[in-house]
């Protein structure tokens, strides 16, 4: 069945340059070239769901637009998303308005907190995913490049999230430009985090976190497993760490580990859980370390802290290891916690 179209339709001279101008005088653009999304683009992307065109799933902050199947399809053309890959763009989507993920408060924080896409499943490679060398940017897979930009862009139009308006962020982030990566399952010694999030090997999961930036973790000395454990605990947690000071909220700390490094901690972590456990043992600074008004300030409530510790997170499960990225064995990075944000895990419904 053809799907009827009720979006409000504009003509725009065939020259490409003319829809980026519109894109940009209008305010819908990212400043990026755009797609345009003629009825049978938008209509192929359709057919990809079993979702009607009208259906709406939810409404996006920080204005509330209405986030119809065919206003997430509009946006997705014009990210350049193939319609094989439209079903994940869709189940970011209901993630990020999902209301355990917080979305009134990242569209309008003044961080840069924004929705991170983690792709679990068998359609990583055939949609262009990346989770080898490069996979936070640079990798240039179509999948990882247009589904992040589509659902910034749903951000952006069905929300209306903008910079210096609705909302306050101070610097923003490069991920607010849309960021996709997925998970190097056959390299990792635990299970995927779907599968640790109650999905099957064989399905195909969409995983949204609010990520306030790339902390990167350098470590070329250590190589024993608990060194290099250590060494990632005491590096994710930093004296200035937003989770510090407000009392080490429920948000999860995403620790991307690079397949050399997931191999060696491995031998020693079989379990996912204990590896998690020693994270969050050695993700503390010491009280005596900050001066005294802000000692007192942390203590009064505003910090979780034990035994002259400052703890980053309240519970090991708040530690989220990711096997991905390249074969370089020094780096990891940590996608720190925007705070009470919880993530969200979807399965991706095709047609």
């Amino acid at each position: 069945m053809t799907a009827t179209l009720t979006a409000e339709r504009q003509e725009v001279d065939i020259d490409p340059m003319s829809l980026i101008d519109l894109s940009l005088d209008q305010g819908w653009g990212d400043g990026l070239p755009v797609v345009p999304p003629t009825d049978a683009r938008i209509r192929a992307l359709l057919d990809a769901t079993p979702y009607p065109a009208d259906r709406v799933l939810g409404v996006m902050p920080p204005r509330f637009g209405p986030a119809t199947v065919e206003a997430v399809a509009i946006n997705a053309v014009l990210a350049g998303v193939q319609p094989q890959a439209f079903p994940l763009v869709l189940a970011a989507v209901e993630g990020v308005l999902a209301d355990d993920f917080a979305a009134v408060a990242i569209t309008t924080t003044t961080s840069g907190a924004h929705p991170m896409l983690i792709v679990n499943g068998p359609t990583r490679d055939a949609l262009g995913i990346d989770y080898q060398g490069g996979c936070l940017g640079g990798a240039a897979g179509r999948g990882s490049m247009s589904i992040g930009r589509a659902v910034s862009l749903v951000l952006r139009n069905v929300g209306g999230q903008r910079a210096n308006a609705t909302t306050k962020s101070v610097f923003g982030q490069p991920a607010r430009m849309g960021l996709c990566f997925a998970e190097w399952e056959e390299r990792s010694p635990w299970p995927s985090l779907a599968e640790r999030r109650g999905f099957g090997a064989d399905q195909e999961v969409v995983t949204v976190h609010a990520g306030i930036g790339t902390h990167a973790l350098y470590d070329d000395h250590n190589t024993a497993p608990e060194a290099k454990a250590y060494m990632l605990a005491k590096g994710m947690c930093y004296v200035c760490n937003s989770c510090i000071q407000s009392g080490s909220p429920t948000g999860e700390f995403v620790l991307l580990i690079n397949p050399v490094h997931a191999e060696r901690l491995g031998k020693q972590f079989g379990q996912i859980d204990q590896l998690q456990e020693y994270l969050w043992e050695h993700a503390w600074q010491p009280l005596d370390l900050f001066l005294p008004d802000f000692q007192e300030y942390l203590l009064d409530g505003h910090g979780t802290v034990e035994a002259g510790k400052v703890r980053l997170a309240k519970s090991p499960a708040q530690f989220v290891p990711i096997v991905c990225g390249g074969l370089g064995s020094h780096q990891s990075v940590m996608l720190n916690s925007f705070g009470h944000s919880l993530m969200q895990s979807n399965l991706c419904t095709h047609a």
